[in-house]
């Protein structure tokens, strides 16, 4: 495994296959246990790259596997082929499901699973095979195996995959576009939230109209008024001419707010009348009537920073006209390869890279083979759509002059995942690898985001702002290796513990619990009643 390549779960199991252990699961209202989700084998990697995606039941029983059986289908239920490559065995491997998780024969072919070859009947459970079980058939397919529910059909909407989780999203922005309320996005960064709220407005009886898109968090707290609500000239110093602001900019269409919570609290009871009311007051100005949707996208835990005093609860209830959750890339890990093909067709030019992968089943070296492709499917993806992304780059320079791209082509691409991350050591000649914080201009290690955060009194909003990197990205760095928190947080006997060995020094306090004073002062009012 190479440094840097943490992956989210262990998928290995080094127990003999033994008859299995029935295991239920909570009951549903009905007071039945639920029906786990039927499984699929997703052929997540072919040295025909124009077969990924294809699928293939594993309903329970055994299942042969092999060259010549069983036959695939399109994501869209047209039936194909078997798997067809000259160097897969035509002695089949044999996927045995029960109701309790599936077996793994081994066949004519090697079958690998996380590089260690599958040399006797292997068994996972259900649980094991959640998040997806990706099996390695002579060095050169793949296969993932996984849950998979079938969902209604949607309108593409410019999203790539067929995931399960993509099918309700593409539902739920048929939805929302049919609903002229605020849509509120919500999902980790990266995860193409943005991508989201332009779908809705394509589909949306606005689509006429302008779309405009704005990152709330670069907007400095002083001119956000003038900024959102337009000016008038001479309502400033500064304001040599009148400006219509976002809200005036895209009447009659749709506003995107993205990092909604790094909204100011000046601004949240303007945004809240403008929603409201459906009224503006420019700066300097008179009040106008307004014909604009808002869509809002967070990453943040707003409901905690209600708590915490820092955002309003009936801005949140407004801006929560309808709630799409945006899934994260581990959630959709089927629609991994696709989306590696969609980024390498736009890095190679697509047709260039549709020569260079497209390597067909007699391609003995495929430029992409599929020991590259396996580790990305265990990964647990912290970055999502756009760390995706960012290894396709990392893919495409390193092959471009390459017969076959090397493991080495993602090695230090990827970050060390999530904190919950299953512990797999590196191996002896790889030193650990240290995340780093990248901004435009500089790669700060955790000893220099502490340092910087000491100098901004604690508070992330400053913080970000001088590095140039969203607040949310910050925060959740900080989380991760400084073990940051956020004022809601921290317990309330924590908080009186160390009110009461500071004396009551807002600053002091703040310092001591890695606050702002701003969030100390909101939360120790919050305690005290007021």
């Amino acid at each position: 495994m190479s440094a840097g390549l943490r992956p989210h779960r262990l998928l290995w199991h080094h127990a003999p296959v033994t008859t299995p252990q029935t295991t239920r699961e909570p009951p549903g209202r009905s007071g039945r246990a639920p029906r786990p989700a039927p499984l699929v084998a997703t052929l997540a990697w072919h040295p025909d790259v124009g077969r990924v995606g294809e699928r293939m039941p594993l309903p329970a029983g055994r299942t042969a596997v092999g060259r010549k059986t069983p036959t695939f289908t399109t994501p869209a239920g047209a039936a194909t082929r078997a798997i067809g490559d000259p160097f897969v065995s035509r002695r089949p491997a044999v996927f045995e499901v029960d109701p309790d998780g599936v077996t793994l024969h081994p066949g004519g072919s090697p079958l690998t699973v996380e590089g260690r070859a599958i040399e006797a009947p292997r068994r996972w459970s259900r649980a094991a095979i959640r998040a997806g079980l990706p099996v390695v058939i002579a060095g050169r397919v793949l296969l993932l195996i996984h849950p998979h529910r079938s969902v209604d059909r949607a309108v593409a909407h410019g999203l790539t995959g067929y995931s399960e989780a993509v099918e309700r999203l593409r539902l739920d922005i048929d939805r929302a576009a049919r609903l002229d309320v605020p849509v509120l996005l919500r999902g980790e960064s990266g995860v193409g939230k943005e991508l989201v709220a332009r779908a809705v407005h394509a589909a949306s009886a606005r689509r006429g109209g302008p779309y405009r898109a704005v990152n709330v968090a670069a907007i400095p707290e002083a001119v956000a008024a003038a900024a959102f609500f337009g000016h008038r000239r001479g309502a400033f110093t500064g304001a040599t001419d009148d400006r219509a602001g976002h809200f005036a900019e895209t009447d009659g269409g749709t506003l995107f707010l993205d990092e909604i919570g790094d909204l100011a609290p000046r601004i949240q009871p303007m945004l809240l009348r403008a929603l409201e009311t459906g009224e503006i007051e420019p700066v300097g100005g008179r009040p106008r009537a307004v014909d604009v949707r808002v869509l809002a996208a967070t990453d943040a835990d707003l409901e905690a920073d209600v708590r915490g005093g820092g955002f309003r609860r009936p801005l949140l209830h407004r801006l929560a006209g309808y709630v799409i959750r945006v899934p994260s890339l581990r959630e959709r890990p089927d629609d991994i390869p696709r989306l590696l093909l969609h980024f390498l067709g736009a890095e190679l030019g697509a047709l260039d890279a549709l020569h260079r992968l497209d390597g067909g089943a007699d391609a003995e070296a495929p430029w992409l083979p599929a020991d590259v492709i396996e580790p990305l499917m265990r990964y647990d993806w912290p970055g999502n759509v756009r760390e995706l992304r960012n290894v396709a780059r990392r893919i495409a320079a390193a092959g471009f002059d390459r017969v076959v791209v090397p493991l080495d082509a993602i090695r230090g691409g990827l970050s060390d995942g999530s904190d919950d991350a299953a512990p797999e050591p590196d191996p002896p000649s790889m030193p650990p690898r240290v995340e780093t914080l990248d901004s435009e201009t500089h790669a700060y290690t955790p000893g220099e985001v502490e340092r910087l955060l000491a100098a901004s009194g604690w508070s992330v909003r400053n913080a970000a702002g001088r590095i140039g990197v969203p607040k949310s990205t910050l925060l959740r760095y900080a989380k991760r290796n400084l073990g940051l928190r956020t004022a809601a947080a921290i317990p309330d006997a924590e908080w009186r513990a160390c009110r009461d060995a500071c004396g009551g020094d807002v600053d002091a306090i703040a310092a001591r619990l890695r606050v702002s004073s701003r969030a100390a002062r909101s939360r120790l009012k919050a305690l005290d009643g007021g």
